[in-house]
């Protein structure tokens, strides 16, 4: 089973490129779902290159969570976590102020088996939908995994979070900044000690730390 999701962003946004002429660096351990996301006119479709294509409506997403973004609303909508995968289905849309729910959006899958590895996050349950910022504007985060080896082992795996924001009506990016910031928020929980023993031991949970501190440095190259 896959996840699934649907988005829009604002705002101006950071790039992830790095300077030309510097020295060459390590690729990052994580890779974006997509940098920019566009928006069909109407309904809701997956994203091009994921496992399904065409139309997602036939998701069911009666409950809805809603914040403002400018001039629009966001919503997330989720199911999960499921399976050894910790899958999840999630739907992102937007509408007007007026309307009572989003008339469009894009569908794609994400997996959070990387919390098996974070075990505790301080600010609580993971949130879908947060003005990260606190500028007024209602971020998408878009939770997701990568492998701590070339294995691509299910337990070695760590938690990344990449945050979108509407950008306009037609359009959904990833701001870097942000995205970075929440990295290290999470590099922080990685390196703190978790108040009982698991399964996981602490050298999976510091690699996951250097990771993540390595991306949100800008200390490797995400790639494209």
């Amino acid at each position: 089973m896959r996840l699934i999701i649907i988005v829009i962003l604002a705002g101006s946004l950071s790039t992830g490129s790095l300077p030309a002429g510097g020295p060459e660096l390590p690729q990052c351990l994580m890779r974006p779902v997509a940098r920019s996301i566009h928006l069909p006119e109407s309904g809701f479709i997956w994203l091009p290159g994921w496992d399904f294509s065409g139309p997602c409506d036939q998701i069911s997403s009666d409950e809805w969570s809603r914040s403002p973004a400018g001039p629009w609303e966001l919503y997330v909508y989720t199911e999960g976590p499921g399976g050894s995968g910790r899958f999840w289905t999630i739907k992102v849309g937007i509408s007007g102020k007026q309307e009572s729910k989003p008339v469009r959006g894009v569908c794609m899958s994400t997996s959070t088996v990387g919390w098996r590895t974070l075990q505790r996050y301080g600010k609580g349950p993971l949130q879908w939908l947060d003005d990260f910022n606190h500028d007024g504007r209602t971020e998408f985060i878009l939770w997701d995994s990568f492998p701590l080896n070339d294995e691509e082992s299910v337990a070695e795996s760590a938690l990344v979070a990449w945050v979108y924001r509407l950008n306009s009506q037609e359009s959904l990016l990833l701001d870097w900044d942000l995205t970075r910031s929440l990295a290290m928020s999470l590099a922080m929980e990685y390196r703190s000690p978790l108040d009982t023993k698991n399964e996981y031991p602490g050298k999976l949970r510091d690699q996951a730390a250097d990771a993540l501190e390595r991306f949100a440095r800008k200390r490797c190259n995400v790639a494209r």
